[in-house]
């Protein structure tokens, strides 16, 4: 004897297996759409396509210092949240080493962080900022102090 789920669906018409009635509803469903539906569902399509992604190419340069800076004030409490939900999560993991879990936490934590939103982007505009001003100190460090050692 079959179960319940199979008998709803034999009653009501379907199939005896959900996957069957449910391509069976969407390809009548389909089929009576008329014109100006099917036109208007495929212009909808289009105009998702056709809108190009706004990429950091596309941004000038005062508004990424805008959302840098923006990223710095805000980062720490996003961060935090995503501290939370990693030792939420990290209870799948748990070790038995405290300082490991500390650290595991971490990284997720990190991990969420970056992923989320477009912070990768930003942390890197910082990176690169770093980068620069520790070059540009190096040069102005090393220039004059340099010995030749001619005699």
């Amino acid at each position: 004897m079959g179960d319940a789920n199979e008998l709803e669906y034999t009653v009501l018409g379907g199939g005896s297996r959900p996957q069957e009635s449910r391509s069976e509803i969407s390809r009548v469903s389909l089929e009576n759409l008329n014109n100006h539906e099917i036109n208007k569902v495929n212009k909808i399509i289009d105009d998702h396509y056709k809108d190009k992604q706004r990429t950091i190419l596309d941004m000038k340069l005062g508004e990424i210092m805008n959302n840098t800076v923006n990223f710095l004030g805000n980062s720490y409490d996003s961060y935090m949240s995503k501290v939370m939900e990693a030792e939420f999560t990290q209870k799948l993991y748990k070790t038995d080493d405290d300082n490991l879990n500390k650290l595991q936490t971490h990284l997720i934590a990190f991990s969420l962080f970056v992923r989320d939103d477009d912070n990768i982007l930003y942390l890197g505009v910082i990176f690169v900022m770093l980068s620069v001003l520790i070059c540009f100190f190096n040069i102005s460090r090393g220039y004059g102090n340099s010995k030749s050692d001619s005699n």
